[in-house]
Parts: structure tokens; C-alpha cells; sequence
């Protein structure tokens, strides 16, 4: 490398991933002008029509060239064929393709988070973060913000059968909550979402666009990281593949950080030598920290959807009607951000308790005005009427792994979830259907509800769990594969230091202990923000 070149890939901090956490980290560690900062991300601009529709969601699912289209590897569930698991590739990573859904889980999460690492991770410590980060269409108060960059936005529900569940949650007896990031989490209502103006709101456009401009930051797509690189137990830059080529990346005056998300950044963790030895060993990596957490420790929210006949028909349907009149919506979108595609498919839902001795709501359920199966994979349902809610396990006991199955960062790693191993899931997931059921039952759902088609009518509890086995799936929400803690065998510390290596941090989604309870998107942020000051807390 010449010498020009070599200085123009120095830099002060070299971010890797440049998804939710990494345009929130490129923002606020260029912000100040004194660093060199290169944000680095595997994927493209992370732009397409469908990303700024809302509507357009169930199109991102399978978008090659925004998702990275994982599956696990469990042959237990979906008869062997895992659980497919979305997630970002591209600028703005999985808040470019997710269903927008602004929450914030419970404060009991964060105070737990707490307990295992530091005091900066306390509920009354990030609340103060999410404020900051928004800008809520509803205003400032307790709970919110309305001087951040992030658009959070109210829209009011358009398909009849999501308002109709509302109604009939609360004759089920739960209470209509207004504001499922306020003071209380339990009840049945309308979700807050990063929308602004009818288009999708995610953290490229919130964070990444306005700081393009400065003249510190560099930002670099199509450029896949392969390892870090790793001198005398330090991180001094980065090795990327940009078509046939490699070169490196150099961040030897501050640190580099992995933000490429709960799969990607143990993965490039173990490629760079730090993982479990036997796990090293065995794909030809020399082990320079034995780290046996990394990868390990995968929670997600199991969940199961609960299908229905729709008898007014009024939903969103696959058949040749449905398919011309999503085609009509989808121009007036086009033409004046309203109609049926200005909305995301998954609007209202709610907060729920298995049981009475539960305190913080530990199920959340999403209702959507269509039915589908295997994440789309499977479309035959939707060409039909009908519509179908969600029922999620918010704290899992489950644990699952991700492990590698080549020294080569083009392969995918894999991971199993292992759902549905574990009795207390088991019991949290049947308390969930049970109460939609009970949902479905009341008065305002009459004129929509034809019936229960899925899981449907079963003869014992033991041939009801072997049907969720075979049509169980996910929220989206990967988490915790380089746990944070005070603990000496956590992956990283409470400043998100990864263990046994200086100048290296992770900083997303990956170092959350324990999975939260709801929608992981806006926590990422606010993980990224706290990482921030404790990076620039360390010049």
C-alpha cells in the first residue's frame, strides 16, 4: 500500500456495520470534528422504493439486496427447515426493512441490565437517551422527546379489523393502553412508529444522512469485513473485501467497533481469533482470546401467529382482487403518501400477562390483516381472507448458539434458537393463544372472525405443541450473542470493551444481556448512544 493510500484508510475510529447502531455511532463520533471516522458496511446504500413505503414491508423480507436472508438450523422446528430470520444489508440495516415499530420494552429490563454490568445502564440512566433520540410527533413530556433526530410518529389505524381488536381487547377485560412507551406496558392498542410524512423514518435517514456532509467522516458500502486486525493483543484496523481485492482498514490511534449486528459481530469476533478455542480449532483460526460466550447465548422472541377466516374480506389478500387493489394503493401511495400503503401491515397489538402472578408483561402480540406462513415463504395462506395475530415470548429462557461454518466471512455462520425445548416458553406461548382466543371471541370481533384456521381445534396439549413446532417463527428480534457483564467471562464490559483485546468494542444489539420485552430497534439505538460517550470518554 502506498503511502497516500495508507493515510487515506487511517482513521481514528473505524466502525464496521452500518446498520442501526452504526449510523447512530458514525453520527455522534463525527459529530465534534475532531476524529477521523470510517463507517464500513458489507451491503448498499440501503435505499429501494419499498423501504420507503411502509407498506412495503413484506416486499424487504425477501429483498436480497437488503437482507441478508439467514435461517437456522434447528431440525426440530418447521419439520427441519429452521426458522428463517430477516435481517438488514445496507445503510440503516434491519431499520430499513423492519415493520417500524417504536418500543422500548420494560424499565425492569434495563434495571437487570444493570445489576450484571454498571449503573449506566439503569432505566432512569437511558431514559433520559431515548428522549434525546426522539422527535415525537406527540411532544415532550416525562417520556419523550421532541428535539431529537429520530421521527416517531402516530398513525391511526387503517384496516377495521385493527381497530375492532382494539375494542375487543379492552371487552376482554385489558385495559386500552395509549402509549405503550409511557408509564405503563400492559393493555391492547395502536403502536408508535419511525415513520415522518408517510415514508419509513430509519436510522440512515435519521442519523447517517445529515452527517454525510462533514468532511471526518467516511462512509464506505460494498466493503465486507473479513477480520479484525489484532497486534500485541490490540485492534489496529480492519481487513475488507471489495470485489476480488483485500486491504486494510487502519484505526491504530483510537479503537474499532463491531456494530454488524447479533450475528455478524461474533461472527467476525471468532474470524478474528476470539471465541471458544475448540470452535477456532476447528476451522484453522489461531485462538487469541479463549472466549467461550461469544456466540453463545442467542435470545429471540418465539412467537407464534394465530390464523383467521376474515368474513368482510377487507384485509390485504393475494387473490386477483387483492392483487389489483394492492396494486391501486400502492400508486395513490406514489401519488400522495395515503391510502392503505402509507400504513404498516402490523399496527396495533398489545402487552400481555401469562398469569396473574406475572408483574411486567412478559407476551406481546401483534395483529396483521393478512395470513402468511414461514415469514412469506409459504404465500398459499394469503391467498385467501383472512387475518392473523402474533403471540411472542418476551424473556425466553431458551438459549441458542451461533457458531461458524467456515474461516471465510462469505459463509454465513449458523445458529440454532432451540425454542420450544424449555416448559416455562412452552407455558408463556399457550397463555398467548389462549388469550387471543379469548380476544376473538368478544362481541366487536363478530363480523370479522370466520373462525380459527391455525393452530386450530387439537385433542391434547402434546398435538397443539407439535403444531407450533411445525408453524412456529420470529419477531426479529436477535439479541445478546457478546453479552455484556462484570463478569470475567462475559464478552464484553460494562463500557462494551470486548475482553482481552484493547482497543476493540462491540456496540449493538449483540451485547444486550438479556433480550427486552418488545421491539428491539429503538434499544439499539440508545445502546449506540451510551457507547458513543463511553468512547469518547476515553480520549
Amino acid at each position: 500500500m502506498s503511502k497516500a493510500s495508507e493515510n487515506a484508510r487511517s482513521f481514528d475510529y473505524v466502525i464496521v456495520g452500518g446498520g442501526s447502531a452504526g449510523c447512530v455511532l458514525a453520527e455522534k463520533l463525527s459529530r465534534c470534528g475532531r476524529f477521523r471516522v470510517a463507517l464500513l458496511e458489507a451491503g448498499g446504500a440501503g435505499t429501494s422504493l419499498l423501504s420507503t413505503m411502509p407498506g412495503g414491508v413484506a416486499g424487504l423480507l425477501h429483498h436480497s439486496g437488503l437482507n441478508w436472508k439467514l435461517r437456522s438450523e434447528d431440525p426440530g422446528l418447521r419439520e427441519g427447515k429452521g426458522l428463517y430470520t430477516p435481517r438488514g444489508k445496507g445503510l440503516g440495516g434491519s431499520s430499513a426493512i423492519n415493520a417500524m415499530i417504536y418500543t422500548r420494552g420494560a424499565p425492569s429490563d434495563y434495571n437487570s441490565w444493570a445489576q450484571v454490568s454498571s449503573s449506566d445502564w439503569h432505566w432512569d440512566a437511558l431514559l433520559p437517551r431515548f428522549r434525546a433520540l426522539e422527535n415525537n410527533q406527540r411532544g415532550a413530556n416525562a417520556y419523550h422527546g421532541d428535539q431529537g433526530p429520530l421521527h416517531v410518529s402516530d398513525v391511526e389505524p387503517y384496516y377495521r379489523v385493527s381497530k375492532k381488536f382494539i375494542e375487543a381487547g379492552v371487552q376482554a377485560g385489558l385495559p386500552h393502553n395509549h402509549d405503550f412507551n409511557g408509564a405503563e406496558l400492559y393493555g391492547v392498542g395502536a403502536f408508535q412508529f419511525t415513520m415522518h410524512k408517510g415514508e419509513r423514518f430509519g436510522t440512515r435517514r435519521a442519523f447517517l444522512e445529515p452527517a454525510q456532509k462533514r468532511d471526518n467522516l467516511t462512509i464506505v458500502t460494498g466493503a465486507q469485513v473479513e477480520r479484525v486486525v489484532i497486534h500485541r493483543q490490540r485492534a489496529t484496523g480492519v481487513l475488507i473485501r471489495t470485489g476480488r481485492s483485500s486491504h486494510e482498514f487502519i484505526a491504530s490511534k483510537r479503537e474499532v467497533i463491531l456494530s454488524a449486528g447479533a450475528f455478524h459481530s461474533p461472527q467476525l469476533l471468532m474470524l478474528s481469533g476470539i471465541g471458544p478455542a475448540d470452535e477456532l480449532h476447528r476451522h484453522g483460526i489461531v485462538p487469541i482470546v479463549d472466549s467461550g460466550d461469544v456466540g453463545a447465548n442467542l435470545q429471540e422472541h418465539a412467537d407464534i401467529l394465530v390464523h383467521y377466516r376474515n368474513r368482510q374480506k377487507d384485509g390485504i389478500s393475494l387473490g386477483p382482487k387483492g392483487l389489483l387493489k394492492l396494486g391501486g394503493q400502492a400508486l395513490r401511495y406514489w401519488r400522495t403518501r395515503d391510502g392503505a400503503m402509507a400504513h404498516p401491515p402490523a399496527e396495533v397489538g398489545g402487552f400481555i400477562r401469562s398469569s396473574s402472578a406475572v408483574t411486567t408483561p412478559d407476551i406481546q402480540l401483534h395483529l396483521v390483516p393478512t395470513r402468511f406462513d414461514d415469514s412469506g415463504y409459504d404465500l398459499r395462506t394469503a391467498f385467501g381472507h383472512g387475518f392473523a395475530c402474533h403471540a411472542c415470548v418476551l424473556r425466553p429462557q431458551t438459549r441458542g448458539r451461533l457458531f461458524l461454518h467456515s474461516n471465510d466471512v462469505r459463509q454465513a455462520p449458523g445458529f440454532t434458537y432451540d425454542f420450544l425445548r424449555q416448559q416455562d416458553d412452552i407455558k408463556v406461548l399457550l397463555a398467548g393463544i389462549q388469550q387471543i382466543r379469548e380476544i376473538m371471541a368478544q362481541p366487536a370481533m363478530a363480523e370479522h372472525n370466520g373462525g380459527e384456521i391455525l393452530p386450530g381445534s387439537t385433542r391434547s396439549e402434546e398435538e397443539l405443541l407439535t403444531r407450533l413446532k411445525k408453524h412456529c417463527g420470529l419477531i426479529y428480534h436477535p439479541t445478546s450473542t457478546c453479552r455484556m457483564g462484570k463478569d470475567g467471562d462475559s464478552v464484553v464490559d460494562e463500557q462494551l470493551r470486548v475482553r482481552g483485546v484493547e482497543g476493540l468494542r462491540v456496540i449493538d444489539a449483540s451485547i444486550m444481556p438479556t433480550v427486552i420485552s418488545g421491539n428491539t430497534n429503538a434499544p439499539t439505538m440508545v445502546i449506540a448512544d451510551a457507547g458513543a460517550d463511553f468512547v469518547l470518554a476515553g480520549t
